[in-house]
């Protein structure tokens, strides 16, 4: 279960990015650096290419409340809380940079570090330790998802330098091949299930979600530019259809439900887009929407409704959600991880370790462990696998 897509809309689609950079986050409006331009949706190498929802609009002018003297009196908001808890910076393998996407009850962490020359393996964090997941025998791999049973899946490239649908079982991985594509991920997994993403062509309207169950798999029918990026123990999948790349507006991407070939439009907070993000196992969803005067809100579906989630954030976005009703994300603006207690509490910051200078959150498990990755510019920049304890 994603219970917190393992994926930051600080974020939108997981994708590999060139050699020696690190792979991107998956599904996530907002995951690039604050004021950074939109950037252009680079060419996929081993994995699509991260899908971006609009960039959030500039953060509203301050609300001014009357003073006593009728004068016009311009009001800040108050400081965003930070949350009690502790930042421990996961080992990487031999002191380089890594992420950390997904963590399961027992609290084994997964996600990619980088190797020597610049490439990103898989990799898996128990008992404090690192481990290399390896490739299907190119250079560049990646673990996505990790569920209760062990079962980790990603993306690998072959030696052929193609990008395929994997599985990591019992540390031994497994080609789930191109699932009729030209390149695949697997996002998340759960119970007998695997979703993912296939492309048919190379560009973000070419996305086909699909749900591979045992061996079977079936492709989702929905709308173009879709994708399948978290899956529950009862088989409803979320995730979003609709995208387009930056030169093909309007952009009218609708987040969903799907479960055993029925598909639903979760709708928006009023605006013309919304993104799935995560999904719990009472099937409730969160995402990101624009809403109905322009602004950029983290949302929680309950299975009838869609709600804003509270925050002071003019950039916030909501990624995971455990089967407690803790909802993890981050504030764009700071870029700076955080959480919501519950889906009625307002946010908190994420503590970030010492001399981190960023964060971001991507997923919790259902004991409230927190898993996403910080940057660091001192010696030099570096992104680093994190758990909020």
């Amino acid at each position: 279960m994603r219970t917190g897509m393992a994926l930051t809309a600080l974020a939108a689609a997981v994708g590999m990015v060139v050699s020696g950079a690190p792979p991107a986050v998956a599904n996530r409006p907002g995951d690039r650096p604050p004021g950074t331009a939109r950037p252009t949706r680079p060419k996929p190498t081993v994995a699509p290419s991260p899908t971006f929802s609009p960039p959030p609009t500039a953060s509203p002018s301050p609300t001014a409340s009357p003073s006593p003297t009728g004068t016009p009196t311009a009001t800040t908001p108050a400081p965003m809380p930070t949350a009690k808890r502790t930042a421990v910076v996961l080992p990487s393998l031999d002191g380089r940079g890594s992420i950390a996407y997904d963590v399961n009850t027992a609290g084994v962490v997964v996600g990619a570090a980088e190797v020597a020359g610049g490439s990103w393996h898989a990799v898996r964090w128990v008992d404090g330790r690192v481990e290399d997941l390896g490739t299907l025998g190119g250079p560049n791999s990646q673990a996505q998802a990790i569920d209760d049973r062990g079962r980790i899946v990603g993306t690998a490239q072959a030696a052929d330098g193609s990008s395929h649908a994997v599985a990591w079982v019992d540390g031994k991985i497994q080609d789930l091949g191109l699932t009729g594509g030209i390149f695949s991920i697997a996002y998340d997994t759960a119970g007998d299930r695997v979703v993912g993403v296939y492309h048919v062509t190379d560009s973000v309207s070419g996305r086909r979600p699909f749900v591979r169950t045992g061996n079977t798999e079936i492709t989702i029918d929905a709308p173009p530019g879709a994708s399948a990026l978290a899956v529950n123990e009862a088989g409803t999948v979320a995730g979003t259809y609709g995208y387009k790349d930056w030169t093909d507006p309007p952009f009218v991407n609708q987040a969903f439900v799907w479960r055993d070939g029925v598909l639903r439009s979760l709708g928006t907070l009023g605006g013309p887009t919304s993104d799935a993000a995560g999904i719990n196992d009472l099937g409730q969803v969160v995402g990101t929407s624009w809403t109905a005067d322009g602004q950029f809100a983290a949302f929680f579906w309950d299975g009838a409704a869609m709600r804003r989630l509270a925050t002071t954030s003019a950039s916030p976005t909501a990624q995971a959600v455990n089967d407690s009703g803790l909802v993890i994300g981050t504030d764009g603006t700071a870029s700076r991880a955080m959480i919501w207690p519950s889906p009625t509490a307002a946010s908190q910051l994420l503590p970030l370790p010492d001399g981190a200078v960023s964060s971001v959150a991507v997923n919790v498990n259902d004991t409230g462990l927190i898993v996403g990755h910080v940057s660091f510019t001192s010696p030099s920049w570096q992104l680093r696998a994190v758990v909020w304890r």
